[in-house]
């Protein structure tokens, strides 16, 4: 029995040893393949740019800068929007303004982040505007910031400031507004009127500076449909009285809406004269044309000589053909 048990334990042994001798052999065949076949395929070269770029190797990460390198650089200038970041009102104001105030803001500002609280030296890093524009309107204004309330949009004028009356080098006054308003002003001056002795400047352009009011806001209209445009006609609004030489085709029914006889009689007792407008006549407003201009001497000489004027007979010439008794 224990010789049979002998035999047994030798021959699971024997199976056992030659299962492991098998198993290592045929790992190293394995080992081999692998190596021959990478001997004999090497593997593919990158071609393409992005598999050249793949294959370098990474840049060596700088060394940040201490010290008194790290002021070695000269810096750029600030942008416009980087200023903005912190001065935000300033800058929309610029965007919004449409003005040429929108150029680099270290144009003005040469000097900046200076201000000290215990000088209070704002005034002296300020920039100045004559620097640029001198005395834009004369030394009666040295105070830009009087009326240009705010040099980020220089056309926002505080009309409390340019309504006043300002003195000239030879003792005249005149309203602000003049200063600038040469033409406007001298105009005015000349033709006095309930615009400029009653309304004034600011009665109509103090909405916003620039802003050219309609006649018609305040005006009726001389005839149904009319609009700013037909004013501007005969009228200047800085010498409203003065009519300016108007169109011989000007409607008569515009002059009618102040001579209402005179039109009343061309309209109700037609004659040839109804035919013509008023400005073919009167081509200057006031105006009074000679008969002889259009019609010449129609009569006897004798006739003409003991009655020159021909509105001693012809009493209107709108309401022709009347004849009055001498």
């Amino acid at each position: 029995m224990k010789k049979r048990l002998g035999v047994v334990t030798l021959t699971v042994m024997g199976i056992f040893l030659f299962s492991a001798i098998f198993a290592a052999c045929a790992n190293q065949v394995a080992e081999r393949g692998t190596v021959q076949a990478k001997t004999a395929a090497p593997a593919a070269v990158a071609t393409t740019p992005k598999a050249v770029a793949a294959t370098k190797p990474a840049p060596a990460t700088p060394k940040p800068l201490t010290g008194a390198a790290l002021y070695e650089g000269t810096p750029k200038p600030l942008t416009p929007v980087e200023c903005g970041r912190c001065h935000t009102g300033e800058y929309n104001d610029l965007k919004q303004s449409k003005t040429k105030h929108r150029f680099a803001c270290t144009k003005c500002h040469t000097k900046f982040h200076r201000y000290n609280p215990i000088k209070k030296n704002w005034k002296a890093i300020m920039p100045k505007c004559q620097r640029c524009h001198g005395y834009k309107h004369g030394k009666a204004f040295p105070n830009c910031m009087q009326c240009h309330i705010n040099p980020h949009s220089p056309r926002t004028i505080k009309f409390a400031s340019v309504t006043k009356m300002v003195t000239l080098k030879k003792g005249k006054k005149i309203i602000a507004c003049g200063l600038c308003h040469k033409k406007e002003y001298t105009e005015m001056a000349k033709n006095p009127c309930a615009h400029n002795t009653e309304v004034g400047c600011q009665g109509c352009h103090a909405d916003k500076h620039g802003y050219i009011p309609n006649c018609l806001d305040c005006h009726e209209p001389h005839v149904q449909g009319q609009k700013f445009k037909d004013c501007l006609v005969c009228h200047s609004p800085h010498s409203a009285l003065k009519i300016k030489k108007y169109p011989v085709t000007t409607p008569s029914k515009i002059c009618g809406s102040c001579h209402t006889t005179e039109y009343e009689h061309l309209r109700d007792h037609h004659t040839k004269h109804s035919n013509l407008t008023c400005a073919k006549c009167h081509d200057k407003h006031g105006f009074i044309p000679k008969c002889q201009k259009c019609h010449g001497y129609p009569h006897g000489a004798g006739l003409h000589k003991r009655f020159p004027n021909c509105l001693e007979c012809h009493i209107d010439p709108h309401n022709l053909p009347t004849i009055g008794k001498k």
